[in-house]
Order: C-alpha cells, then sequence, then structure tokens
C-alpha cells in the first residue's frame, strides 16, 4: 500500500511541475553550463535546462509578485546558519532516500550576500541544483528573485556550485559529499528564506531544506531613503518610541524583533519588518 501512495505522490508532483511550466507566459533561457552552447528559448511544452536545474517554480508555484516599492527601503545585515533536514512527506521528491546532511551559512553585509554549503549524502556523480528559495522549508515558494521581473538565473538569483561558474551546481565527490558556495552583490528582503537541494534526475524536486530561520548573533538594521523627497526616517523597534534614523543600528538582544520605519512625520500605517537572533554561538 506504501508503494503505491508514494507513486501517486510522484506521479501528482511531476504534473504540478508541468502545469507550473506550461503556465508561463513566455519561454525561459537557462543559463549555459560549462562546455555546452548557450541555449535558444524553448516552448513551454519541452523540457528546458531550467527546469532540469530544478523545476524553476514548481514546488511552490510563482511566488514573486509584484512588491510595490515603499518610500524607506530596510535590510537587516548579519549571519544566519541552518542545517539540512528531509522535507514533509509530498512536499518533496517522493522517491528519494538519500539521507542529507550539513549546513548551509548566509552572510549580508554592506557589499551584497554570499552563500556557502558543507553537504554529505549527495548521489556520487551526479550534479545536485541548490537555490535560495522564498519561504521557510515547510511553507515554500519558488526561487528567490532580486528582480521579479528578471531572468530566473544569477545574478538575479542565488545558486550554489562547486566551480567559478554561478551557475552550476553542487558536484558530490565519490562519498556524495560537496561543498559550494554562492552570491550576488545585493540583499535578500527581509523575509522567510531557506536553501532547497534538489534531485539530480527531472523533473528535479526537493530532497533537501535548510532553514534561515534565525541570525546567529547581533545584526545591523539599515534604512535607506527609496523614492525623491524623503530627507529623514524615522523607526521603532520592538513597539517603543519612534527615533531619527541617523545610521546604521545594532540590535543584540536574542529573540524575536520587529522594525517599523517611515519617512519621518508619515508613521501612519508605517511598513514593518520581523525577525529573529538566536544569540552568539
Amino acid at each position: 500500500m506504501r508503494s503505491h501512495h508514494r507513486t501517486a505522490v510522484a506521479v501528482l508532483s511531476l504534473g504540478l511541475v508541468l502545469a507550473a511550466c506550461s503556465d508561463a507566459a513566455e519561454p525561459v533561457t537557462a543559463p549555459a553550463q560549462a562546455g555546452e552552447a548557450t541555449p535558444t528559448p524553448t516552448p513551454a511544452t519541452q523540457t528546458t535546462d531550467a527546469e532540469d536545474h530544478g523545476a524553476h517554480d514548481a514546488h511552490g508555484g510563482d511566488s514573486h509578485e509584484a512588491v510595490a516599492a515603499g518610500p524607506v527601503s530596510a535590510s537587516v545585515l548579519g549571519t544566519s546558519t541552518g542545517s539540512y533536514g528531509p522535507l514533509a512527506e509530498g512536499m518533496g521528491s517522493a522517491t528519494n532516500t538519500l539521507v542529507v546532511e550539513g549546513t548551509v551559512t548566509l552572510v549580508k553585509d554592506e557589499y551584497g550576500t554570499q552563500i556557502s554549503t558543507n553537504v554529505t549524502g549527495l548521489m556520487s556523480g551526479q550534479p545536485h541544483a541548490a537555490h535560495l528559495h522564498d519561504g521557510s522549508c515547510t511553507d515554500f515558494g519558488g526561487h528567490y528573485m532580486h528582480d521579479h521581473a528578471g531572468p530566473p538565473e544569477p545574478p538575479n538569483e542565488i545558486w550554489l556550485s562547486s566551480s567559478s561558474d554561478p551557475a552550476g551546481s553542487l558536484e558530490p565527490s565519490r562519498t556524495g559529499s560537496a561543498i559550494g558556495s554562492g552570491g550576488a552583490d545585493w540583499v535578500p528582503r527581509e523575509t522567510p528564506l531557506s536553501m532547497m537541494i534538489h534531485d539530480s534526475e527531472f523533473p528535479g524536486l526537493p530532497i533537501a531544506c535548510a532553514d534561515f530561520a534565525a541570525y546567529d548573533g547581533p545584526v545591523t538594521l539599515v534604512l535607506e531613503p527609496a523614492a525623491d523627497g524623503v530627507e529623514a526616517v524615522e523607526y521603532s523597534l520592538d513597539g517603543g518610541e519612534w527615533v531619527t534614523y541617523e545610521g546604521p543600528v545594532e540590535i543584540t538582544g536574542a529573540g524575536s524583533h520587529t522594525v517599523a520605519y517611515a519617512p519621518a512625520g508619515e508613521r501612519d500605517d508605517a511598513p514593518q519588518i520581523t525577525f529573529t537572533l538566536a544569540g552568539a554561538r
């Protein structure tokens, strides 16, 4: 009975992948892998390299809705470390038997974002795609995109690669271990994020996931005017008094924090960001 159930889940997952790809308004051109010619746009009814590199947006749907730019931008700079674990039944590859373990570290600073990983338990000799995703491991969207209208590939996305190719994959050793890294000159929006490793075979469904659930230690809050006419910015930390923003603010207390921010004097309906500090390790 269990084998029939697992088969049904696999068929359903594959159907979701094909449906998501066929709904695309325009064909997607994936980046060329090392040694390959640059691919040409492919009709949605055919398999593309982008699908082979992790079935882009199939596991969570098209979560990249347009986000209206506000008058003030907010960034939280710091380090977050996640540990890989299996996905809940029905949320990833139903046929996966690999036990993937290891850690992945996300660093956000004034220069952008860098992600690095050390992982074991992968299929030896088989490339595994790994991408930064919207949402957590239990409520995830598609690949995280810096520009919602941009191309589904680096540098608009962050993929982990064992080579110098930013659009490469994790390349396991004979023992199934791999190291990889990726990065960009931008900082992700303050929203739940996760790193997903995908099956090496089509349709490339997830086989392991790591949440960036909390920052490892102190973080730095950076607020910047994002619209003309904004001369001063105010913020409120954890419901406290509104103060004028005069430069980067270090936040050190472990636990959950909420920051509201707005142009000076425009506090009504001010946007908020929420994040968690796990404390020093």
